[in-house]
């Protein structure tokens, strides 16, 4: 289990490209997930070294080294990116490829070539030079310009403008295909080895860009939709002395057709193909840039092509991997594949609205997976406060005085459905009533309020349902939000967490064994990993542990509040019993919230989303103000609970964002730093501002009178004056 604590040693590497080729190549370990098409017997173990290109008129200057951390190149359009990319070379370059823009297949066949030769690749629209290219052509002072493509792709005006500047060659063909093969008969005399992508979609070619010109091969394009390559094709590459090639792509990119008939020429073949383009690359990557190999790393959007084509030529000339990402955040094959290169620098193409600032961070996408085991998973090194004041000391979940809270002739808290309006079971409402009323109890010493903290401890009790042995408090009405609906019945890590803390507290305050054994029965529920149609709501992503809010027939929503209620039944479970695999579970929850969900939660500048499933929770929609306020009380909460300055540096972040106007919802202070749990609030009155009840005598609520309807979040209007803000300020979500 990796800790939290644990860093990756980070080794500047400044390399030349000779020393790079020494030691980057397929000779690498092919990674376990990676789809081999073949076992080759003679894969070659020595670097792509022996690749030379066609004489160049001109010496090569290096590339600019970029700085250690994030260098983001961009433009206000793709051609202004690309030559934000080419301003890394010096002036005097031997060649410049220029492409069209509009499409992608010339340019990243070029996109080897130019990185063999030492050039930029820049791109023009079809009709018109672009100004910004023309001024930065002028700066380059060019030995030559290639022209990629026909006079559809680069029109003769643009080709003729070109040739006032230098030398002027048109590469084209009848296709995209035959375009990639005059490039590749141009530019390159010899290579060992060839990396194959399909011409179809950009994302697998691009990759394979970096590892090409780290072994300065050719990234040849294929119609991978065929069984086989056409014989110039195949003339090429016996002309070029290849004995090896990689497949960048899965079958359905390049069929295994192709790979077969690789193979029976004679060619050593291995293919780097996984579930997704982000899949792709990092294998690709991997295999090609072992630890330390490069000091730098490319990000770029595999949603589209335009801002990387420059930088595929780049990457490949500083024989730097070059990787894609969606927009928020990275693939986690992706992460490991930055991480394990270990690289001082990381270069982010184009602007934020298509690499993020967070995604350039290398902040790893959570995708909403279910079927990764319930064993281990990361954890952080903290030992728990059994002193800290326990949770909701300072804050009670809800205000039992609120006269809209009402309760049935037995002491029961009554919740409406909002579909509707008929009465039902709410686990969450009625825990979070009876903590609050176990509080008030301890407070006022009036027996009224233990009486209904026990009577919602037994509705619990009374409701619950078993699986092997643990218990379960289960919603029996469906719940929509946001074009989904969750189907009856579903199950909630928030419900069992704040169950598991009303029965821990009942426990200790009364000594009755029937809320020791609900604990223990509900701690049990904790451990039961997804199985088909049984209650669950522990899962494992990426090494990390969750606690499902809304746990059913939908996919994980993944929401930080609810992951971390959950965890505060969890702590009061520990300090009740000292169960160290309980600590484990918190601990691994916790860990999460720092590495996986604070990273992704956070709007800068904004209010902090809701929850953080890719991609369906990073929207306005998500976005709520009062949740946003109970995320840094929390984090303050978990601060004090682990004696983790992490938790408290992310409360202070979300403070900074936003924090509202209304002083009465600012953070406050628990009221009591120690003593036994259970015991807060016996050291003086509570000082939340935000609980109307919090000084004086709260009064008893009656018993009959209007019910009103759930009070909980409710989806927060896309505009208007409520924008953003969702339901009423209590904590009861569905």
């Amino acid at each position: 289990m990796r800790s939290r604590a644990a860093s990756t040693v980070v080794v500047a590497f400044a390399l030349t490209l000779v020393a790079q080729l020494a030691v980057v190549g397929p000779a690498a370990a092919m990674p376990a997930s990676s789809a081999a098409s073949a076992t080759p017997t003679a894969w070659p173990a020595t670097s792509g070294s022996s690749a030379s290109a066609a004489p160049a008129s001109a010496a090569s200057a290096p590339p600019a080294p970029f700085p250690a951390g994030i260098t983001r190149l961009s433009g206000a359009s793709r051609y202004e990116t690309a030559v934000a990319v080419s301003k890394r070379y010096a002036p005097g370059v031997p060649v410049v490829y220029v492409a069209s823009g509009a499409d992608f297949p010339d340019a990243l066949s070029a996109a080897s070539a130019a990185a063999l030769a030492g050039g930029p690749l820049l791109l023009t629209a079809p009709t018109s030079l672009p100004s910004a290219v023309m001024a930065e052509l002028k700066r380059l002072r060019p030995a030559a310009i290639r022209v990629v493509g026909g006079t559809g792709a680069v029109s003769a005006t643009v080709a003729t403008a070109l040739g006032r500047l230098a030398p002027t060659k048109r590469l084209a063909g009848a296709d995209r295909y035959a375009t990639g093969l005059a490039i590749l008969k141009a530019a390159f005399t010899r290579s060992e080895h060839a990396i194959i992508a399909t011409g179809r979609t950009f994302p697998d070619a691009l990759a394979a860009s970096g590892a090409a010109g780290a072994m300065r091969a050719p990234v040849v394009l294929v119609d991978g939709a065929v069984s086989t390559v056409p014989p110039a094709t195949m003339a090429a590459l016996a002309k070029l002395g290849v004995t090896s090639v990689a497949i960048a792509g899965g079958t359905g990119a390049v069929s295994d057709g192709i790979r077969r008939q690789l193979q029976k020429a004679g060619y050593a073949v291995k293919r780097y193909g996984g579930t997704t383009r982000y899949d792709t690359a990092a294998l690709v990557n991997q295999a090609y840039f072992p630890a330390g190999s490069s000091s730098t790393t490319f990000l770029a959007t595999g949603l589209d092509f335009p801002d990387a084509l420059a930088a595929a030529a780049l990457a490949g000339r500083l024989a730097a991997p070059l990787n894609v990402s969606p927009r928020d955040c990275v693939h986690p094959a992706v992460g490991d594949a930055i991480d394990s290169v270990g690289a001082t620098s990381a270069v982010v193409l184009g602007g934020t609205a298509v690499v993020s600032n967070t995604a350039a961070s290398n902040v790893r996408c959570v995708y909403p997976v279910t079927d990764q085991p319930l064993t281990s998973w990361a954890l952080s090194p903290w030992t728990l406060n059994a002193k800290a004041a326990v949770p909701y000391s300072d804050r009670p979940p809800v205000n039992v005085a609120d006269p809209s809270i009402k309760l049935d002739s037995t002491g029961l808290r009554i919740y409406l459905r909002r579909d509707t309006g008929a009465r039902a079971d709410h686990p969450v409402a009625y825990a979070q009533y009876g903590i609050s009323a176990l509080m008030e109890y301890k407070r006022t010493g009036k027996k009224v309020w233990l009486d209904r903290a026990v009577r919602h401890g037994q509705r619990l009790i009374d409701m619950h349902t078993v699986r092997d042995g643990g218990w379960w408090y289960p919603y029996s009405f469906p719940w929509t939000y946001y074009e989904r609906t969750i189907s009856a019945p579903w199950y909630s890590g928030m419900a069992q967490g704040q169950a598991l803390s009303l029965f821990v507290r009942l426990a200790q305050q009364t000594g009755d064994k029937r809320w020791s054994t609900a604990a223990d029965r509900t701690w049990t529920s904790f451990a039961q990993a997804k199985s088909g149609s049984a209650p669950s709501s522990s899962l494992v992503i990426d090494n990390h542990l969750y606690f499902e809010e809304y746990a059913g027939d939908q996919p994980p929503l993944l929401v930080l509040n609810g992951q971390i209620f959950a965890m505060f039944g969890l702590y009061d479970y520990w300090r009740y019993t000292g169960n160290p695999e309980t600590a484990r579970y918190f601990t691994g929850g916790g860990t999460t919230v720092l590495e996986r969900m604070m990273p992704l939660v956070r709007v800068k500048g904004g209010v902090s989303y809701y929850c953080v499933q890719v991609t369906y929770c990073h929207s306005p929609l998500w976005q709520n103000q009062t949740y946003h306020v109970i995320h840094s009380w929390q984090l303050d909460t978990l601060a004090r609970l682990t004696g983790d300055a992490a938790f408290t540096t992310w409360a202070d972040r979300l403070r900074t964002d936003w924090t509202p106007t209304d002083a009465s919802v600012r953070r406050v202070e628990p009221q009591n730093g120690s003593g036994d749990l259970g015991e807060a609030g016996e050291t003086g009155e509570p000082t939340d501002p935000a609980d109307p009840g919090a000084t004086g005598e709260v009064g008893e609520p009656g018993d009959t009178g209007e019910v009103v309807p759930e009070p909980g979040l409710a989806p927060p209007p896309a505009s208007g004056p409520r924008a953003g803000t969702g339901g009423d300020p209590d904590w009861i979500e569905p």
